[in-house]
Formats: structure tokens, sequence, C-alpha cells
């Protein structure tokens, strides 16, 4: 089926056009295709049918309506979907006119600013042909329909610019007169279209007539907006006056590719249509692409753009995934669905989830730096297998060595030939030079290419080999070197360079030197801080560079700054910190540099004590700071955690245990369980650690064990902690372990060790005068008379416990206890006051950013809102299993004897419906669910409010 918005609304099967009905009912399926795939409410649909003021017979109406367009749609009338509150119309992949036009429209743009007029022209036109007339001819003047109406024009006159321009740029102009004479009485005032005229009149030498031209713009612009033309059409008269040979028909400035979802670029991308012509072609007969290269010859810039570039047929996204700081090839899996956001599975591997993930979808998957994980690259074959729409494209030094894999070379720039004349004008063709040129000017604006420096240019980007990293990082020098001086110190540097081993490449040479001879420059103060930063992975913050390199805050924001202007560093992704991060090639130097000056011990150590101190610092923090304070100080630094952990496992076991052992809540929090419990089995498998440090390290490994209900395995280690505890007499700690170990047996409904356990840390507690670790020991007492249905004495004491936990500023605890108590209300009988209280501990856990807390409680708001909302209900609830399943496991309702929302579902709604909702949910996003519990509580509310009522 196809539907159509370009012209007339309409649908076709088969090619035949279907019968829509009556001009309303038209117009509730033009509102359905504008939102296509997603869902309209009823509310939205009434509003705008009737402009904000609806008949009272406006909700049976439009189910007239709708049932109108179920039975013009006849075997098709399953595309039209209701929710509950509102419809969805499902179009399929390139089934809607608009849809294919924006398509070909950006694929034409991408070959304009690839300097590809042939294929702009080709895909401009086929986007034009779309149209049919008017967009949405029959309904425009509906309020709902005016705004998408004017951007699908406003759409559609600047592909026919473009398409134009194109034409112009193939030597058309005497094709295109006729059609813009039109086109200028048909839009007065539109500029570019008279500037089109008149560059084509001047080209087919008709420079008078394009004069009189721009004289009648200028007249019609003064007399009907009394304004003068625009900057681009004053310069235009002014060329044709002097008959400027830049006129002529050749390479003219077009404009740049359109924006995608991938990272944004940080400086501009210059040259490579010839790479990326080929690379698009290559892309598009091969699933796997390759890009290879000398490092530091831009595999990644090339494979950010050419994946930007291709972006269009790739409809299920792009989506760019650096592996630098991965060392693992077994990571590399996790390290792909971190960037994606999926949660890893106890017992599936996180490529099993990979494969889940991109299985249907039409998607481009660029894997940066792969060369120091080429273990990994058979399970890449193993994607490509399983999911096969999916595309990859890899940047590395090596090829991974797959069937069907296809190699691409990346060469250098294109650099001028010894011995070229100083003419600025042919030195400035070549790419190597438009690159120095503006990384020249970056520094120092007033750069420019000339004849006394063309020559001294072009000699510094040979004798770099066109290495783009090199080249930037000579460029940056311009500051205080002219380009002939760089041209000397290059000379006499390089000329030491090619006795190196003779299996060695001389560009590798070239590149590593080029990073020694910026290093060698640098004071020997900034040269010690340079390398020192070597230890650090994925970026780091001013503190910790201080810390590391050992000097004061304010010596190491001048150390920062003298290195960012000297290229050597770059300032990475704002996280509300400055955070600062080096290139891999160059990162790889820095930590060549410590390792020769015996320093690389030192070092690690350094950077493992720092993050260990940072995470003793935030420990506290995950649990009674809200907004996740904790959570996102340490999310940007989980490639240093790692490096510090891997520090403590080869180095010193009880730094590694201790930081893996404050890193817990945080592992949970994030939903790295699985992660964060196979830290804690390595370090506690390895002897040699201190009693004090592997008893904390067990704890934490409980607690995982905990919260991803692995019972048995939680009882275990809180056993071996609590012999501890009660042999070196740490009263607190053993009460701690004793509530602890309460919960965990509670939920297994052993009772009576329950219960033992309880008392015994209660009473404890009161003996320490612990205030806080008494409402601790409530809840687990709570948490007994609630199984054996003392659902009264039970709330009592919960409500104390929470009260305290409140008191003491324990956000994270009185978030989780807001749960018991909903429920015990729930069971209570008052279902309105236990939606209000779990929706409070959602809130509370979403401002803690605690991830794992927060679906366990959506799961209680599905189940509280089933008598009211049944299909909604059962959609959060396939939401919450899917996200339960993906981190590891959790506490279910039934364990708290509250029934779920899927089977409770099943007296309201048929299998049928239950199974389809719950399809739904398990689609859905963390934010949608959230948004949709917030309803559900809504509903709740009217519901019980409309009863009140009655």
């Amino acid at each position: 089926m196809d539907f159509g918005i370009l012209g007339r609304i309409e649908a076709t099967q088969a090619g035949d056009p279907i019968e829509l009905g009556s001009p309303r009912q038209r117009a509730v399926f033009a509102r359905l295709l504008m939102a296509s795939n997603e869902v309209v409410t009823t509310d939205r649909l009434i509003d705008d049918l009737w402009s904000g003021e609806p008949p009272r017979s406006a909700r049976h109406t439009l189910h007239v309506y709708i049932s109108g367009l179920r039975k013009a749609l006849g075997p098709e009338a399953e595309r039209l979907e209701h929710d509950g509150i509102g419809y969805r119309l499902v179009v399929g992949p390139g089934e809607l006119d608009a849809t294919r036009f924006e398509r070909l429209a950006a694929e034409g743009r991408s070959a304009l600013a690839r300097r590809d007029p042939t294929r702009a022209v080709d895909r401009l036109r086929a986007a034009l042909d779309q149209w049919r007339g008017p967009a949405m001819a029959d309904v425009a003047d509906e309020p709902f329909a005016r705004e998408e109406a004017i951007r699908l024009e406003e759409l559609r006159l600047g592909t026919l610019e473009q398409r134009i321009q194109a034409d112009l740029e193939l030597g058309r102009h005497l094709e295109v007169i006729e059609e813009l004479s039109e086109l200028v009485a048909q839009h007065p005032f539109r500029e570019t279209l008279w500037e089109q005229l008149m560059l084509a009149l001047y080209r087919a030498g008709r420079q008078a007539e394009a004069l009189r031209t721009y004289q009648a713009v200028r007249a019609n612009l003064a007399a009907e907006l009394g304004i003068e033309p625009g900057p681009a059409l004053r310069r235009l008269e002014d060329q044709i006056l002097s008959q400027d040979p830049s006129l002529d028909p050749g390479p003219a400035s077009l404009p740049e590719a359109i924006p995608s979802s991938l990272p944004s670029e940080r400086t501009s991308f210059i040259g490579r249509s010839r790479e990326l012509d080929l690379g698009a072609t290559l892309l598009g007969r091969s699933r796997l692409l390759t890009l290879t290269g000398a490092p530091g010859s831009g595999k990644t810039r090339l494979a950010l753009r050419l994946a930007g570039d291709c972006a269009p047929a790739y409809p299920h996204g792009a989506f760019f995934v650096p592996l630098a700081p991965i060392r693992n090839p077994r990571r590399w899996d996790t390290a792909v669905g971190r960037e994606l956001g999926l949660r890893e599975v106890p017992g599936e591997s996180a490529l099993h989830g990979l494969q889940a993930f991109f299985r249907g979808r039409r998607a481009l998957l660029i894997l940066d730096n792969f060369e120091q994980i080429l273990r990994a690259a058979p399970h890449v074959g193993e994607l490509l297998d399983a999911a096969p729409d999916l595309t990859i494209l890899v940047t590395s030094r090596a090829p991974l060595g797959l069937s069907g894999e296809q190699e691409f070379l990346v060469p250098p720039l294109e650099t001028p030939p010894a011995g070229i004349a100083s003419d600025p004008d042919a030195v400035g063709r070549y790419d190597a030079v438009g690159l120095f040129v503006a990384r020249a000017q970056a520094v120092d604006p007033d750069f420019r290419l000339t004849p006394s420096n063309a020559s001294a240019v072009a000699a510094v980007t040979n004798r770099l080999d066109g290495l783009p990293l090199a080249i930037e990082l000579a460029a940056a020098r311009i500051k205080v070197l002219t380009p002939q001086q760089l041209q000397a110190r290059l000379e006499q540097r390089l000329a030491l360079l090619t006795e190196g081993p003779a299996d060695t490449a001389d560009r590798h040479h070239t590149m590593r030197d080029a990073i020694a001879w910026s290093y060698e420059l640098l004071e020997p103060a900034d040269q010690d801080f340079f390398r020192r930063l070597g230890a650090f992975v994925g970026g780091f913050t001013l503190e910790a560079a201080a810390a590391v390199g050992d000097i004061t805050d304010g010596e190491a924001i001048d150390r920062v700054g003298a290195l960012l202007s000297k290229s050597l560093l770059y300032r990475s992704t704002d996280t509300g910190q400055a955070r600062f991060a080096m290139l891999e090639m160059t990162r790889e130097f820095a930590w060549e540099e410590l390792t020769a000056a015996g320093e690389q011990a030192e070092m690690r150590a350094r950077h493992a004590r720092f993050f260990l101190d940072l995470g003793r610092e935030v420990e506290p923090q995950l649990t009674q700071e809200p907004q996740g304070k904790g959570t996102a100080r340490l999310s940007p630094e989980v490639p240093n955690l790692r490096a510090a952990l891997r520090y403590g496992l080869e180095q010193h076991r009880d730094l590694g245990l201790e930081l893996a052992s404050c890193l817990w809540r945080f592992w949970q929090a994030s939903d790295q369980l699985v992660e964060g419990r196979e830290w804690l089995e390595r370090l506690l498998a390895i002897p040699g650690a201190s009693d004090t440090s592997r008893v904390k390290g067990t704890v934490a490994l409980a607690g995982l064990a905990y919260w991803m209900a692995d019972y048995d395995e939680a009882l275990r280690h809180y056993a071996v902690a609590l012999s501890h505890y009660r042999a070196t007499g740490d009263r607190f700690n053993e009460a701690d372990t004793l509530y602890a170990m309460s919960l965990t047996a509670g939920w297994q409904l052993d009772l009576d060790a329950a219960a033992r356990y309880a008392d015994e840390a209660r009473a404890i507690f009161e003996k320490l005068e612990s205030r806080e670790g008494v409402g601790r020991a409530l809840v687990a007492q709570a948490f007994v008379l609630w199984k054996r249905d003392d659902l009264v004495g039970a709330r009592d004491l919960w409500e104390e416990a929470l009260a305290i936990s409140r008191e003491a500023g324990d956000v994270a605890l009185a978030s989780t206890q807001l749960v018991g108590l909903a429920s015990l209300t729930y069971h209570l009988g008052d279902r309105e006051e236990a939606m209000r209280i779990v929706l409070e501990g959602v809130r509370e856990a979403t401002e803690l950013q605690n991830v794992h807390v927060t679906v366990w409680m959506l799961d209680f708001v599905a189940a509280f809102a089933v008598d009211v909302a049944a299909e909604r209900a059962v959609r959060l609830a396939g939401a919450v299993a899917a996200m339960r399943q993906e981190a590891g496991g959790g506490i279910l309702p039934a364990s708290l004897d509250v029934e779920d929302a899927k089977a409770a579902a099943a007296e309201a709604l048929a299998p049928r419906a239950i199974d389809r909702a719950w399809l739904d949910g398990q689609g859905m996003a963390l934010d949608d669910a959230l948004d949709l519990a917030f309803e559900l509580g809504e509903a709740v509310a009217a519901h019980n409010e409309a009863a009140a009522t009655r």
C-alpha cells in the first residue's frame, strides 16, 4: 500500500486508489498519516478536527469516521490500530511519498556536498517527482495541517533550488533559463532563484539581461518590502560587471552535508572526494567495510563523514562506537551494547543482545579503532550472520580477516609534487595543503597561503607524507613559527628518522616522530606532565590530571592549556565538568614515553589511588545525594575505573577490592550488575588481600547478588562476612549483615531464620544506640510480619522505619522502602494511596538515577493500575520485563504478594490483546515507560474520583 500527502491526500493499493470518504473523514486520515506510526490521542484528534470547539457528539462522530476508514482500507484495516488512548496508522518504510521525498532530497544534498552534481540531479529530480500538487491540497487550510503543509512546500522549493544549482554545476545554464523565469514570477521574493537566473543568463552570454534582472528584483523588493537585495545578489552584480572568472562554469561553493545523528565533527572536513565516492560505492555492495591505513591517516574522520553521507540509506540509524579504551577482546560486545543503551543479561553474552537488537533493522554500525581487539573479529562475523540487514563499517590498522570483508586502504591526503612552483593557487588545490591552511587559520586567523610561503607549506605536507594528524600537529605551531621555520625544523628532525628498523613503514616513522617532534618542543615540565597523562583511559578532569601529574590545580590548568594549544589534547564531551582527552595515537606515544622514563609503575599507582579516593568520596553520594550526583560523577570515568581495577588485579589486591566495593552501588544503580559482580568475583578469587578488604568485597558481592535475586549466593556471601565480624567483634557491621540476611531469607520465605536475624540485628543496633540501624532492622521485622499476614503490624513498623530513613537522609533506602509501604497499603485496600506512594518512589529513584530500582517500582505501578487501564498496564509490565531481563534479574511483584499486570489483565482483556500490549511494551524506552507510569497514576486517581461522586 502507498500513501500520499504531496498533493491531495490519497491511499492506493497495487496502484488503485482507495476511496477515503467524506472531507471530514479524509481529514482524520490526513491527521493520522501526518503522525505515521505514532499514536494520536482521541482528545487530540477531536481538538484538531473541530479546531478546539467540538460538538457534544464529537467522540461518537470520530468513532464513525474511524470505522469508515477501516472499511475503506479493507484487508489493510489492521493498519489502523487503537491502543486505548488513541489511534495509530501503521506505515511501512517507503510507503509515504513525503518520506520518499525527504530521503531522496537528502541523498541529493549529500551528493552536492561531495561535489557530485550528476548524482545530485538524479536524486533531486526523483525527489521532486514525488509531488502531485500542493502539499495536502484538500486539507491544507485545516489548522492542524497548515504548519506541516508550509514546511513541506518550503522543502520542495529548497530542493528545486538545489536541483537547479546542480544543473548549473553541470553547465546546463541554457536549459534552466525558461524554468527560472517562470519561478521568479511565482516567487518574486525568493532571492536564490533570482541569483540563479542572473548566473544562468550571464553564462549564456546574456550579460545585459542578467544586469536588467538585478534591476528588476531590486525595484520589486524596494516597492513591495522597502528593502535592498541581499549581499549575495549585490555581490553577483559586482562580479557580472567585472566579468569575474569565478562565474564561469566549474566547481562552486555548495552546501554542507546534511546533519546526522553521528557524533559532530570538531573541525571542518577537508577534501577526500575520491575516497568518499569509492567508500560509498563499497559500502553499498559490502556489509563489512574495513578502513585500514597508517596511524593518523584519518580513518575515523573519513568513516564519520562517509557514514553521515550514507545515513539516508539506513533508516534504522547509524551508530558510532569508539573502541580505543577497550583492551579485552571479550568485552567488545559489551562496549557496543553500552553505546546502544542495552543492558547485560546474566548467563547470556552481550553479543546475543546485539544480535537481537540489530535483527530486522537496516542500520549502520561503525566500530572505531578495532586493531587492539582483533581476536574478537569472528564475533563480528557472527553478528553479521544473525542480522542480515546490518552493515558494519570498521576502522582498524589491520583487516579483520573475515569472509565477505571489503578492505579499503585509506591513503594519505594528496600532497603537491616535489619542486612545485610557489604558486598559492596551484599549491592550494591539494587536500593536504587545504588541511594545513584550515588548521593554521584555527590558531592564527590571519594566516594565508602566499607566494612567499606556499613552497614551504608544500614541503611540510610532503615531509609528513600527507598524514592528517601529523599535518594538524605541524599547523598548530604556526602560532609561533613561520612555514619556513617549520620546514627547517622538520627537515632536521626527519633526517634523523631514516635510520629506523628496515621493516618499519616510513609513514609510521613519520607519524610517531611528528608527535615526538611536538613533544620535544614542549617545556620540560610540560613534557613530564604530558607523558603522565598517558595513564588515563577515556579522558580525565583537571583534578585527576593534577593528582596524577603531582602538581597543583592551578598548574594543571596552565599545563592543560599549553597542551591544548599544541593539539596534543582536546576537550572532550561536556559532562558538567571540563574533561580532556588525547587522540589514541597520541596517548600511545605518551604511554611509550612514560615507560621509557621508568615512570609507568608509579603513574599507574597514582592513577589507581586517585580513582580509589574518588570511589571513597562518591560512595555515600550513591545513597544520600539527590539528582544522582554520585552516578553522574562516575559514569564518564568507567574506562579509568576499569584501568584502576585492572591495576588492582595485577598489583594491589587491597586497592582493587576496596575500589570494587565502593562501586557496587554504582554498578547496581546504572544497571551494570553483571560487570560489577564479575570484577568482585575475580578480585576475591586471587589471594593476597587483607581480611578487611576481602570482607568488604564479600559484602558488596552479596549486595549485587541480592539485587539480581540470586538469594542463595547472597546468603552464602553474607554468612562469610558475618563470621568475620563476629570474630573481630565488629558489632555494627555484624548487625548490618544480620539485617541484610533477614531480608534475603524473607524473600526465600525462610521466615523463622528471617525473624531470628531481624531480632538479633535490632537488639545490637539498640545496644549501640544506632537509630539509623534500628530503622533498617524495623524493615526486616516488618517484612516477616507481612509474610505472616500481619499487615497492620507490618505497616506500622514500615512507616516508623521510613521516617527514620528520611531523618537520616538515606534517600536510596527510603525510595526502596516506599515500594514495600505501597504494597502493604494496596493489600489493606487503599489502592489510590498505594499508587501515590509508589509513584513517589519512582520519582525519588529517578532523581537518584537508579535505573534498577526505578524499573522495579514500575512493575508495581502496572500491577496497581490493571483494574482501571488494563491494556496500558500490560504494556508497562511488558516494558519492565524486558528491562529486568537485560539488567540481570530483579524482584518481582509476586514476591510481595501482588499479582502482576499481565496475569491480572486476563479478566479484562482477550489473550490476543494481552499479547499485543505486552509485545508493544517490550520495545519501550525507559523514558516512555516513565511517562506511561504517570499517565496510569492519573487514570487511577480520575477513576477513584469518579467513583466517589457516584
